[in-house]
């Protein structure tokens, strides 16, 4: 740990006064106070030019002496400061009398991009740098992204973004890495606490004279505890922001271990974030070695192999790491799952590897499985009796030159007849160095040679299809040859114009072995689609992906993306998704069939199983009746569909869509333009009240029969619900809001409304809350079924355009026309208005636990899910919505992109009409969270953040179950 006179440091902060000083302040503050202890005065001289310049007057010698004597230049990056005369004036005198390798920058807007391979700024797609510095730099300096802060406005050291990048910053004035300066914030804290514990020990033996201030103490010691709680929940949970990019395991298990700390609204959001990141995670298996350059020394890699059987039913994986610490040998088992029942199968033992890493195949059904055993030698395994079936050599791999062991291609049919490989041979009496490419085919049952040939060296493209006939691609001859099941012969090559064979190109054959997936890298790196039958290009992309594995031919293209990130497109190589990312590079994928399994291994160890259709955990649930957007009633509670003989109508739930009954009338949803028909029903789906305009009648929905007479109120009735007892119904008419006896259609209750359109009921039943002058009224129902007057709260006023209530009615929001949205907790009256604006109207919804109020915003590639601290008005990130909610209006509404059921769960349609219950909330977070990283979090972090605290395991089972 440095010295406090070791990092005493001199910074010059430089920015756009007309833009970003609330930032620049900001940033001056925090890195004063950040890691800095109370005890001690501030290290850290920060100047911060606060006046404008005259207009036609130089950088004054103030500025110019404090340039001379700093030893940092921060640049608050952005379009304007970029314009500015005298940002560049003082950027050009630390070029020219200062080390650039000690100018930090911090983006308040615009964007900024580095050329690696010119070593400088790619200015074609940056706009926030001055001219000034083109050629500055010989290596990418360091700099942090502060836009969606400055946009947020959120500039304390208690929100875990700005807390990052100020940390960020702050670490190379001091003389430190980043993980040092969060260590040395939480060990002042801690220090604060060991201190207060001495007093607290002290006074303790003057109790009987200082009973007071003993206990004052004692308080003092519970809010250093809650404070340093509160510190290193924050820190996790920025750990867990920071990692969601880059490795969303380590993002998940910090943000567990966050909200296990303290339950913060910081801590919360971390948790959203990391469902977010690992969206499309079904299963992380193992977690990477971060030191893994250790492992074999920094240019060799730990192999880390994966297969998935093409039915999607079974994964099979080994990895370096497993090797056995003791006697140092590599590892002589492979770990297998079966995906459909999301369980681990029993590993198969007495298998090794070279340490290069080895071909590993399943067939379609997931029984046979070929392992390379050796270089050039491999092995099939009966996978359900874990028993060797038989070895094939291909030759002596001691006779090869390290560059030419391995197999080149290998390729397993389907059902797991035939096997073929493509390999390096060394004829005898020929000298080193002078080599023979073979492609030999086998049969598993026999070991017998069908096909042995010699071909064109390093340009064999295998694989079998469906019906397992076996193609091979000359990628330099550009030609396809096919080995049809039960033949020994080939076909003759057939020519594929157009096809573009060059060596920087690589080539992957589809599954159907009818196309060609070609990947370039370099400047013009490109990936392209190519019809074998035609020789035309089907597609191509220069999203800087590389192609690694192709599912059948409708399935998804499974690209790597900078190496790290896991990314599937569809057939025409458009619509990118990014499955998952790793720390480290990414060593080998495999896919099923369908395209929906995809599995991936690092070169650190790691392995993750990923689902293309999965939705953040999400669960889709019974629509068999195939209920659309359309068919829901207003509240989206109900759906109802017209028939030839009246109306079906459909409870609409967490758990899934529920016939309730068919009854004699003929309806449409509330919900359309063209209607005013409108249904509730009973909480034991009994009863339901259908209105039409003005009229009420009450059906029995087992019999499907009216019961007593309707009721005509000659003026537009809104329905809202039941109450609990399910015979009396709530109702707006005619500006007043009633409480119906459904026998007998008399008011019990009346009370006068102002907006009889911002009247909302709770899904339970219990709670109503309208909107009125300003204010949000809320009732609850008592036991002699009458609405109690609970509390009046007022709210922001301009326009307001939506009323919300949770499921249970514990909160009220609402949405004014200047995008503001107010928050009201009904038990105590707190009322809190959100520190930002609204990114759009859009439809919203409480979470599950009424933590959050989600908006679903924007369109298309735009749309998100802003997520609102219910508490405090905060502004927690957003999610993409992606396509697992559709943008197509024929096929659904904007008000049923995110909507609560009858029992107040969150649900979305999908694009294909499913319906799926999305987990917002934390206890649906964690529960997602703990079924992909359940183990507790590595002790070397734990003695990072949470030494001398008490904190459980964030995953027991009640969690995970």
């Amino acid at each position: 740990m440095a010295s406090a006179g070791a990092y005493r440091r001199n910074a010059f902060i430089s920015y756009s006064h007309r833009q970003d000083v609330p930032l620049a302040a900001a940033l001056q503050r925090g890195l004063h106070r950040l890691a800095r202890p109370w005890t001690r005065r501030q290290t850290i001289n920060i100047f911060r030019d606060t006046t404008s310049l005259g207009a036609g007057s130089d950088l004054g010698a103030a500025i110019l002496q404090e340039l001379g004597r700093s030893e940092y230049f921060i640049y608050i990056a952005s379009p304007a400061a970029a314009q500015s005369r005298w940002v560049r004036e003082e950027i050009g005198f630390w070029i020219v009398n200062r080390p650039m390798d000690r100018f930090l920058i911090a983006v308040s807007d615009g964007t900024i991009a580095w050329d690696a391979e010119k070593s400088d700024w790619a200015w074609d797609r940056t706009n926030c740098l001055p001219e000034v510095l083109r050629g500055a730099f010989r290596k990418e300096p360091l700099w942090v992204d502060l836009t969606a802060v400055r946009q947020a406005g959120l500039y304390s050291l208690r929100d875990a973004p700005f807390r990052d990048a100020v940390a960020t910053l702050l670490a190379p004035l001091r003389g430190q890495t980043k993980d040092e300066v969060d260590s040395e914030d939480l060990r002042q804290r801690r220090t604060a606490v060991r201190m207060l514990r001495a007093v607290i020990a002290t006074l303790s033996v003057l109790l009987a004279v200082s009973l007071v201030a003993g206990i004052l103490a004692w308080q003092q010691r519970g809010e250093a505890l809650a404070r340093a709680r509160t510190s290193a929940s924050q820190a996790l949970a920025a750990r867990a922001l920071e990692s969601a990019q880059s490795d969303p395991r380590k993002a998940a298990q910090f943000a567990l271990y966050a909200y296990a700390v303290e339950p913060t609204g910081e801590s919360a959001q971390a948790l959203g974030r990391a469902v977010a990141a690992n969206d499309k995670v079904e299963k992380h298996f193992q977690q990477g070695n971060e030191h893994q350059a250790d492992w074999h020394g920094k240019s060799n890699y730990a192999p880390t192999e994966v297969a998935i059987s093409r039915d999607g039913s079974t994964l099979a994986y080994y990895s370096d790491f497993d090797m056995d610490l003791t006697s140092l040998k590599s590892p002589r088992h492979i770990h297998l799952y079966d995906i459909r029942a999301g369980r681990a199968m029993p590993t198969i033992e007495g298998v090794s590897w070279p340490l290069a890493g080895g071909a590993l195949a399943l067939s379609t059904d997931g029984r046979l499985l070929a392992v390379e055993h050796l270089p050039n030698e491999f092995e099939l395994w009966d996978v359900a009796g874990h028993k060797r079936l038989r070895s094939l050599t291909t030759g002596d791999y001691r006779e090869l030159a390290d560059a030419y062991k391995g197999l080149r291609a290998f390729a397993l049919a389907p059902d797991g007849q035939r096997v073929a490989a493509a390999y390096y041979v060394r004829p005898a009496g020929q000298e080193q160095g002078e080599y023979l490419f073979r492609l030999t085919v086998w049969e598993t049952a026999t070991g017998n040679v069908v096909s042995d040939e010699n071909a064109a060296p390093d340009a064999v493209g295998l694989t079998f299809d469906k019906d397992s006939r076996l193609h091979s691609l000359d990628e330099k001859a550009g030609t396809v040859r096919t080995l049809t099941r039960d033949t020994t012969a080939w076909t003759a090559p057939r020519k594929i114009s157009n096809l573009p064979g060059t060596a920087e190109r690589a080539m992957r054959l589809s599954s159907d072995g009818t196309k060609a997936y070609t990947s370039s890298g370099g400047e013009a790196a490109s990936d392209e689609v190519w019809d074998l039958e035609s020789g035309r290009r089907l597609a191509a992309t220069d999203d800087q992906g590389s192609v690694r594995v192709v599912s059948d031919a409708n399935g998804p293209v499974i690209a790597v993306r900078g190496e790290r990130s896991v990314v599937a497109y569809d057939p025409s190589l458009r619509n990118p998704r990014v499955l998952g990312t790793f720390s480290f590079q990414v060593f080998s994928i495999s896919v099923s069939g369908d395209g929906r399994w995809v599995a991936a291994g690092s070169v650190d160890g790691a392995v993750s199983l990923f689902s293309t259709s999965s939705v953040r955990g999400s669960t889709a649930v019974s629509n068999d009746q195939q209920v659309k957007p359309a068919d829901l009633t207003e509240d989206k509670r109900v759906a109802l569909r017209a028939t030839a003989a009246g109306t079906d109508l459909w409870s609409v739930k967490g758990t899934g869509v529920r016939r309730l009954g068919h009854i004699p009338l003929e309806l449409t949803p509330a919900g359309r333009a063209t209607s005013s028909n409108q249904a509730v029903v009973s909480s034991d789906s009994s009863r339901a009240v259908v209105t039409q305009e003005s009229r009420l009648s009450l059906w029995n929905l087992r019999e499907g029969t009216e019961v007593g007479s309707d009721k005509d109120f000659h003026e537009p009735v809104k329905s809202l619900g039941f109450l609990p007892d399910g015979v009396h119904l709530v109702a707006v008419v005619r500006d007043v809001l009633h409480v119906l006896d459904t026998r007998s259609w008399e008011s019990i209750q009346s009370m006068k409304m102002e907006h009889d359109d911002q009247v909302v009921m709770s899904a339970d039943g219990r709670t109503v809350a309208a909107l009125t002058s300003g204010a949000v009224s809320v009732w609850r129902d008592t036991d002699e079924h009458r609405l109690a007057l609970v509390r009046t709260s007022r709210v922001e006023q301009t326009l307001t355009t939506h009323l919300v209530i949770s499921s249970r009615g514990e909160r009220v929001a609402t949405v004014n026309g200047d995008g503001r949205l107010s928050f009201v907790d009904v038990a105590t009256g707190h009322t809190a208005t959100s520190t930002g604006i609204s990114p759009g109207p859009g439809n919203m919804v409480f979470s599950d636990d009424a933590g959050f109020v989600v908006q679903a915003v924007g369109r298309g590639a735009d749309a998100t899910l802003q997520f609102w601290d219910a508490y405090n008005g905060e502004a927690r990130g957003s999610w993409p919505l992606e396509e697992s909610v559709s943008t197509d209006p024929s096929r659904v509404d904007s008000s049923a992109r995110l909507f609560a059921g009858a029992d107040g769960a969150v649900l979305t349609f999908t694009p294909g009409g499913g319906l799926v219950r999305q987990p917002l909330g934390v206890a649906s977070w964690r529960k997602v969270l703990c079924n992909l990283v359940p183990e507790p979090l590595p002790q070397d972090e734990q003695d990072r953040y949470l030494k001398g605290m008490d904190v459980p395991m964030p995953c027991s089972r009640t969690t995970k179950e």
